[in-house]
């Protein structure tokens, strides 16, 4: 008799602790939806464009990016003269780069355009993440530039993502990503800073840094301009 109420009492005590763990992460997912402007308010962003100073090899670079959330994407930056475009949409990828001495758009790698299309959801991976296929998992917390941050891990197959979240504002210092392209795995760091809001209520990090071996080094990226919810010309998006 003994023997079963130690077993019952184990496993209640197990299930208090699955429970507690799960409701601390999704605490910490909650609370990070809430500073980056509540779940309502991001469920109303359809659409962002950005202008960007991008400081990589000692060469600053201007760009200009249009979204449409999980539709679409096109990037425009000015090189040496040249202007390389890169369109994404949910189906396909493509990109005009002059400097390759090829003014006709090529098919994107398909790491590039694994990577790419997780750029389109401007929600933010952590909103609506069960019904995304993500599961969340609380990992223990880390020091980053001096401060705790927690830890949040958000995978599926062929994609894990690492959050370290700032316990105070909750928002975003860094994302470590693991994506599985052609059996391989792709790495790849983004660090996050300088968070401001817009007049509309939106947060956005104005500061990110990428490094990942594909990089060759650090890519320093300064937003300069970002208005969300701007009507953006569908055709932007079409291959010419």
């Amino acid at each position: 008799m003994q023997g079963t109420k130690r077993i019952i009492l184990a496993a209640a005590l197990s299930l208090i602790g699955a429970g507690t763990f799960a409701q601390d992460v999704n605490t910490i997912i909650n609370k990070n939806i809430d500073a980056m402007g509540g779940k309502d308010k991001l469920s109303k962003l359809a659409s962002v464009y950005e202008e960007n100073t991008t400081s990589v090899m000692g060469t600053d670079l201007t760009s200009k990016i249009w979204v449409v959330n999980g539709q679409s994407m096109r990037m425009e930056m000015e090189v040496m003269g040249s202007t390389i475009t890169m369109v994404v949409t949910k189906d396909t990828g493509w990109m005009i780069n002059p400097m390759m001495g090829n003014s006709d758009p090529q098919p994107l790698p398909a790491g590039q355009l694994k990577q790419s299309m997780s750029q389109m959801n401007l929600q933010g991976q952590f909103v609506n993440y069960a019904a995304n296929g993500f599961t969340a998992t609380l990992l223990p917390p880390d020091t980053l530039n001096g401060k705790t941050n927690y830890k949040v891990k958000l995978s599926k197959s062929g994609e894990e993502y690492v959050f370290f979240i700032d316990q105070t504002t909750y928002y975003v210092n860094k994302v470590s990503s693991t994506v599985k392209v052609d059996g391989s795995d792709v790495n790849g760091d983004i660090a996050l800073a300088d968070y401001k809001k817009t007049p509309e209520g939106y947060v956005f990090p104005y500061t990110t840094i990428i490094n990942s071996p594909q990089a060759q080094g650090e890519i320093r990226n300064t937003l300069t301009k970002v208005v969300p919810n701007q009507t953006i010309d569908p055709k932007l998006f079409t291959k010419p």
